[in-house]
């Protein structure tokens, strides 16, 4: 009989369900971890969601308090071709691999997704002299269904992008998918293939590296032992393996800021716009997303990891990302901005996908460097991850036959399916046809049926992610409350508990914390 894996929190008592709260190593039991994963962004998910068909022991650990919180929220939600990868790397093949295999992941794991294709678009002489190297890059990287256009070709395609376009490349696999959801569904079918997943622990020390078994121990003073450790910590990667003195690496965070327009801007634009991409930065793009809106971005400004203002957006940043993405779009400048966002990605100075097994210790993994190509790359990825443990760690991997690998049918994200449709499902639960975020019609039920998942989301954010309620027009102006009350109501939490992303984050104040005792007294 397959076997559940256990999901906890470190969290504070009052804010959730005692039975989900972190507070005793023995909760884990007595036998070490065949491998523990620190970092539950879309590689770590990825690779649990891979493991979990072999008859191991494994952790999923993660500092926030939902996967996919860090540098996998905050994307343009490409999954690239691959085809101006850098010719001849691990980042390409890896790329190249996963973009056959997504359409059917997708179906697998209810992840929404869409091949929309992509148009490079040569503005100027000079660009236009580059569309041979871009194309003949392409081919070399197995990428051999893109086509040169001649600037007719190209307005025909696209009517509304600039009377400027000298030609441009036809990429028709390019494709766009729900980021949100990929993180989701690799950790629920980890979850229900025996994984434990742990959210909202920091590891703060690595006892016994060389030894067989190692401990990890959190910043709440639990002590977690394992055989193998994983460092997929993205930003955080560089401190965790400082604690076991792994192989010299520097990381930064590299901030890409983006714009998000109405969903009435959607209909202009039917491909991904790239402009011709250079030796540091594919740069600024305009992407129809799958969520019906468009985006424009990314900037790239390095930061160093103290810089408390990374994660911000600045006026001036978002003035040029207009002025850049209009190029390629002239009327962008006249759709309604509704959000703006900035994804934190993690560079390192020694290379993209650097990765080394047996880092300095037998037993230990460290992966850095893994950029804007994790999204489309995370299940190819963790399948080369797996191997590397198993030929150069030697993990030993017995297949297990109980294991599942996708999601039922109703796991679809209601925003993509909408249960209101439905009359016959809507009078079985009348949740269904109570509308709470208008913006983006979200139910009640929709936010309910989230709350129930097997990763039991208990934040505003990480139900944003789920169901959209908050991401449309009025950004949760009028149905912030409303979600939290849900919240509340239906984990039995008090209203001045429940946070935007956890502990910290709290969205309003006890109605007593202002009065003296006196008047506390008078109330009750």
């Amino acid at each position: 009989m397959r076997k559940y894996g256990k999901l906890l929190y470190n969290w504070s008592d009052g804010n959730i369900e005692e039975s989900l709260i972190f507070n005793d190593d023995a909760q884990l039991g007595d036998i070490p971890y065949d491998v523990a994963i620190v970092g539950a962004g879309v590689v770590g998910s990825a690779l649990a969601y891979k493991l979990s068909k072999y008859k191991l022991k494994i952790l999923l650990l993660d500092k926030n308090y939902d996967v996919g919180e860090g540098t996998s929220k905050g994307n343009s939600a490409i999954i690239h071709t691959g085809f101006d990868a850098p010719v001849d790397t691990l980042e390409s093949e890896l790329v190249t691999k996963a973009s056959m295999e997504w359409p059917e992941l997708a179906k697998k794991l209810k992840i929404p997704f869409e091949v929309c294709g992509a148009l490079v678009v040569a503005i100027d002489e000079e660009q236009e002299k580059q569309l041979e190297k871009v194309y003949a890059k392409g081919l070399k990287n197995g990428v051999t269904d893109i086509k040169i256009l001649s600037s007719e070709e190209a307005k025909k395609l696209e009517p509304n992008i600039t009377d400027d376009v000298l030609g441009g490349i036809l990429i028709p696999r390019e494709s766009i998918a729900d980021p949100f959801a990929t993180s989701i569904a690799f950790s629920e079918v980890s979850l229900s293939n025996g994984v434990d997943i742990i959210l909202g622990v920091e590891i703060t020390a690595v006892e016994n590296p060389d030894e067989k078994t190692k401990t990890l121990v959190t910043d709440c003073g639990n002590r977690i032992t394992t055989k193998i450790i994983v460092n997929v910590g993205g930003l955080g990667s560089e401190k965790l393996a400082k604690l076991y003195n792994g192989e010299q690496f520097d990381t930064n965070p590299r901030r890409g800021q983006f714009l998000i327009f109405d969903k009435f801007s959607r209909p202009a634009i039917n491909h991904i716009l790239l402009p011709i991409p250079t030796v540091t930065t594919k740069g600024v793009l305009v992407v129809p997303t799958i969520f019906g809106n468009l985006i424009a971005g990314p900037t790239a400004e390095d930061y160093s990891h103290d810089n408390k203002l990374v994660a911000d957006t600045t006026t001036e940043q978002l003035q040029l990302l207009l002025e850049g993405a209009s190029k390629l779009y002239p009327k962008l400048k006249e759709q309604p901005v509704i959000s703006i966002f900035s994804g934190v990605r993690s560079n390192c100075s020694q290379g993209s996908y650097w990765i080394r097994c047996n880092d300095n210790h037998p037993g230990i993994l460290t992966v850095a460097g893994i950029r804007s190509t994790g999204f489309t790359s995370s299940p190819s990825l963790a399948q080369h991850l797996i191997d590397e443990l198993h030929d150069k760690i030697g993990l030993n991997l017995e297949v297990n036959h109980e294991a599942i690998d996708s999601r039922s049918e109703d796991k679809w994200p209601g925003w993509w399916k909408r249960r209101y449709d439905d009359e016959k499902f809507v009078k079985e639960n009348p949740e269904y046809g109570k509308v709470v975020c208008y913006c983006e019609q979200i139910t009640r039920g929709d936010v309910i049926q989230h709350l129930d998942s097997p990763l039991k989301p208990r934040t505003l954010d990480s139900i944003k992610r789920r169901t959209r309620a908050q991401m449309g027009r009025c950004q949760g102006f009028d149905c912030m409350v409303n979600i939290a009350e849900i919240i509340s109501d239906h984990c039995e939490v008090p209203l001045d508990k429940i946070s935007k992303r956890g502990p910290g984050s709290e969205i309003a104040q006890s109605l007593t914390s202002n009065y003296s005792d006196e008047a506390k007294n008078e109330l009750n």
